[in-house]
């Protein structure tokens, strides 16, 4: 399955559309017979949209703060020497020095960097909002393109004060990156710590520009180097609400033999040191010319861990949990933390490149109690889920939101002294969302083994809803290894076929408009109205049509059930995930 990852590219140009007072002599007081008019070296900007889930949304400029550096340098004779030199550039409300022909516009920005000695960059921004502002020691000068120079070299980041540029024999070499930070341990509102200061911090692309392209926009594509995860619990079981949860962490060696006793969210790993966190984090980044293109990397500050802790929930009268996917307010899903956004998201520190994905675990006790003014308990303990490998290495710049789904339908156990597991409840939905607009969802069944369904454009700024007309595609993972199965590797991948009564079978069916679970599924198998699939490296694919008719098969509006055969013997066994598929609307 490709996941698509529409990662920020905060477009800075730097382009050529001012004149010159002279057009014979340009660069640095050198002589130099020019090729065109237009040759100031001077800033722009585009921008695609920023993922939701950042402090700083909207224009380029106010996801950049309304500033950035930029170092750049130019190749005379094959020896490189400083053009700018730790330059501030900044957000101009008004026609620029360098660039007099541009205006503000909240995509087209008036980037500035002619001025004295002194503040820059807040209080102008034509979007509505305003910089912090920075300040500089030393007057920037207007700069102009030398074509008696082969190529320049620029790197670029934001913001101005957590960069600094390196030079080896005149040319860039690297960058130190300093102030990175990202949630890892519980920050509880109502405890003694500070909030995280965890502020955007963005890196572009180096950019080499040849004397071909002196007077042509040169763009820098920035992207930002934290990424950003929620996770969530709601719950659908009819008759009875949760009333309190508490969550496992992997110990030195397996899970901790109680939960713990916090309620904050965890996912856990069984690899050391997978998630990473930090408060003052310290990064490298090296610049390759050829390409050219940067490696990154953290050199100190970073807290290594196997377990990462989301909000905490109080499922109080006041903040029950949620009952459906999109629940609002967000508090009802993902809990509080100092560390939290108002979206439920928190600044995490990226997966490291060399990171081996691992399935991420949660496994948690419940107690359910009934609503019908019994006050009747069950406590369910050990349901344990996983979230394919696939779906859990992090990425910088990109969004991640697991919901999980507690409904009748459960591989925890009511009494830890039996073998069988049951109510059949919990089956969480983990929700990934990569990238930009929430466009992605991926929901994971908490059985075993589970189901994992995505559809482009699922997600919400709450949780999660399947259209009509889009695929919808599955695959298979079981959370906890299952003896003598082979395949059944804690979160591996099954096989997923369409051969009858084999183990791996799969079959989608519609379900109608009545609400189902996959406990029903269990009483009443499906047998009819089955939906047209494809199946390619065990990615099984079915698209609800797009028609207006309910209760027939192909239906746009209703429940669909995935079958999996799990078992043929001593008898058969299937797991089931349902899911609900609305009507696509025309915007």
């Amino acid at each position: 399955m490709v996941m698509k990852k529409n990662l920020l590219i905060a477009a800075i140009a730097i382009t050529a559309l001012a004149g010159c007072t002279s057009d014979e002599y340009i660069g640095d007081n050198s002589p130099t017979v020019v090729q065109g008019t237009n040759v100031a070296i001077n800033f722009s900007s585009k921008a695609g949209k920023m993922t939701r889930a950042t402090s700083n949304t909207g224009s380029v400029a106010r996801m950049l703060d309304h500033q950035f550096k930029v170092y750049g340098v130019k190749n005379v004779s094959n020896t490189y020497s400083n053009v700018f030199v730790n330059y501030l550039v900044w957000d101009s409300n008004t026609k620029t020095t360098s660039n007099p022909d541009v205006v503000d516009t909240g995509d087209r920005n008036g980037w500035e960097y002619v001025g004295a000695a002194g503040t820059y960059g807040a209080g102008s921004g034509s979007d509505g909002d305003n910089g912090t502002g920075v300040a500089i020691s030393n007057a920037q000068t207007i700069k102009y393109w030398d074509y008696s120079a082969a190529n320049y070299h620029f790197a670029a980041g934001s913001p101005y004060g957590n960069f600094t540029f390196n030079l080896t024999s005149g040319d860039i070499s690297t960058a130190t990156v300093t102030g990175l930070a990202g949630h890892i341990t519980a920050n509880p509102v109502s405890g003694e710590g500070t909030t995280l200061s965890a502020n955007p911090v963005y890196i572009a692309d180096p950019v080499n520009v040849t004397s071909t392209d002196y007077n042509k926009e040169v763009v820098f594509s920035f992207k930002r180097q934290q990424s950003f995860v929620r996770v969530g619990v709601y719950e659908t079981i009819p008759g009875y609400k949760i009333s309190s949860i508490s969550f496992y962490e992997q110990g030195e060696s397996d899970w901790n033999s109680t939960a713990q006793t916090g309620h904050n969210i965890v996912l856990a790993s069984k690899t050391a040191n997978y998630f990473s966190g930090a408060s003052n984090a310290t990064a490298k980044v090296s610049y390759n010319w050829e390409t050219p293109n940067y490696t990154f990397s953290f050199t100190s500050g970073l807290t290594q861990q196997k377990n990462w802790y989301g909000g905490k929930l109080d499922l109080s009268a006041s903040n029950p949990l949620a009952t459906t996917s999109t629940a609002t307010p967000i508090t009802y899903f993902y809990g509080t933390d100092k560390d939290m956004a108002a979206t439920g998201y928190f600044t995490v520190i990226p997966s490291a490149s060399a990171l081996t994905a691992q399935p991420i675990l949660i496994k948690c006790d419940y107690t359910l109690t009934s609503t019908d003014g019994s006050n009747e308990e069950i406590h369910v303990q050990g349901a344990t889920a996983a979230i394919p490998a696939a779906f859990s290495k992090w990425d910088p710049n990109t969004s991640y939101t697991y919901l999980f789904k507690i409904s009748d339908n459960t591989n925890g156990k009511t009494d830890t002294n039996q073998p069988n597991e049951g109510l059949y409840p919990i089956t969480f939905d983990a929700v990934v969302f990569a990238a930009t607009d929430n466009a992605e969802g991926y929901i994971t069944t908490v059985s075993t083994p589970s189901i994992t369904t995505y559809q482009e454009g699922s997600v919400t700024d709450n949780g999660i809803e399947y259209k009509s007309g889009t695929a919808i595609t599955a695959t298979v993972a079981t959370p906890v290894a299952i003896a003598g199965e082979p395949g059944y590797a804690a979160g591996a991948v099954l096989p997923i076929n369409t051969t009858a009564n084999s183990v791996g079978c799969v079959n989608v069916y519609y379900l109608g408009t009545t609400a189902k679970t996959e406990a029903d599924m269990q009483v009443t198998p499906p047998t009819t109205g089955g939906q047209s699939i494809t199946i390619s490296d065990n990615i099984l694919s079915f698209t609800p049509a797009t028609n207006d008719i309910e209760g027939t098969a192909g239906t746009a509006i209703g429940y669909y059930a995935i079958q999996y055969l799990t078992a043929t013997s001593p008898a058969i066994a299937y797991t089931y995930k349902i899911i609900a598929v609305k009507k696509a609307t025309t915007e």
